[in-house]
């Protein structure tokens, strides 16, 4: 079987496809896994737990709490007492899952860009770039938000891409334990700092278009542009999928990570749940594979299994999401300090809050709400 892509999803599902037994080849177009960089880099504990890695030089720095600012300037502080989530390196963090996929057994080839696939009744042959195939029972495409394969063989798109982008540069960070979410800047999702140290940070956003330039609007914002300290060192862009695609699995071919739509509506992340569904996936298609039954039916259990492990959370954040999308900024900053006025709400935010799975947040926090939940859920309901 092969698995297109050494991303995160890609090289989980290849490890537990070569764990199962499966002869395992992952395709890398590539020269060096890691590169591009597409990705804001904040890891939540769950997500790096999923990812079965001991700590390395791949974490850079703890995050224990965020500040979250309103389009008019009111702000919600939390801060938790130990950290719950981490800045990496996703170059490095990508080679240490690349690296545990190759020590269970799978090969991985780089510089091996898949441009078309065929399939057949007993499986599948990947078209590469330059010439030459190779024959697989069941693909995985972890291509990412382009997903060009997988569109090919019928999985369809993710319901909705936002146009992200970020920056590196020299700044002047207020606590390099707390990120900063910076609502409303852009339709689609928010802005963000994410602190590399007290000097230096990574702003980005994403939107519903045009990420570059409502980037570059940002950074002449006062609140950050009195902070930047020198010109940016780097920069990424690339898209957001959000909202899963109606169906993960067709004859002979997955869709996991980015490529499925497997992204958290309410932050954009998509290393946990794409690790998790990676695990489901490379079980399934070394089973189908080694069955010799690549058929749409065998590999649906993956779609079921995905979906109960993920769906409710999913659904749940894109629910939120179309909220916050409708909300005007005047409702941003009441929802804002309607939170931010109630000491216990900030209590359950530092002792409950969680990245990864935000449902189990809203359940905590209702008790803490009394009369305020009436003017909370008037203002979701309106949303």
């Amino acid at each position: 079987m092969a698995v297109i892509g050494a991303g995160p999803a890609g090289s989980m599902a290849a490890r537990y496809a070569a764990r199962a037994g499966a002869s395992t080849v992952i395709l890398e177009e590539h020269p060096a896994v890691g590169w591009p960089v597409q990705c804001a880099g904040l890891l939540g504990s769950e997500a790096l737990a999923e990812s079965q890695l001991s700590p390395g030089p791949f974490l850079l720095q703890g995050m224990k709490g965020a500040s979250v600012i309103s389009p008019g300037g009111l702000t919600l502080d939390f801060k938790a007492g130990d950290c719950r989530a981490w800045v990496v390196d996703r170059r490095l963090f990508d080679r240490a899952l690349a690296a545990s996929a190759v020590r269970e057994g799978a090969v991985l080839q780089l510089c091996s860009a898949a441009r078309t696939i065929s399939r057949d009744g007993k499986g599948c042959t990947i078209h590469l770039e330059g010439g030459g195939g190779l024959r697989a029972a069941v693909v995985i495409s972890a291509e990412g938000v382009q997903s060009k394969l997988a569109r090919m063989a019928g999985i369809p798109p993710p319901r909705m891409i936002l146009s992200g982008a970020q920056v590196e540069a020299p700044f002047r960070v207020r606590d390099p334990e707390k990120v900063e979410v910076h609502l409303g800047q852009a339709p689609g999702l928010f802005a963000w700092v994410i602190p590399l140290g007290e000097e230096r940070a990574r702003i980005g956003l994403a939107a519903l278009d045009r990420g570059c330039e409502r980037l570059r609007a940002f950074l002449k914002r006062p609140a950050i542009a009195d902070r930047l300290s020198g010109s940016a060192v780097a920069i990424n862009v690339g898209g957001l999928p959000i909202g899963p695609a109606a169906a993960t699995a067709v004859q002979g071919l997955l869709a996991v990570g980015d490529a499925a739509g497997q992204v958290k509506p309410t932050s954009g992340g998509g290393i946990f749940p794409g690790l998790v569904a990676a695990k489901i996936a490379g079980g399934v298609a070394a089973a189908a594979s080694l069955e010799g039954d690549p058929s749409a039916g065998r590999l649906a259990e993956y779609d079921r299994l995905w979906r109960a492990a993920l769906g409710r959370e999913l659904e749940t954040g894109m629910r939120l999401h179309r909220v916050l999308m409708r909300m005007s900024h005047a409702e941003i900053d009441e929802l804002v300090g309607c939170i931010a006025a109630r000491p216990g709400l900030i209590k359950a935010i530092e002792e409950y809050g969680d990245i990864d799975r935000p449902s189990r947040l809203m359940l905590r926090m209702l008790p803490h709400l009394g009369l305020d939940a009436i003017r909370l859920a008037r203002l979701l309901w309106y949303g």
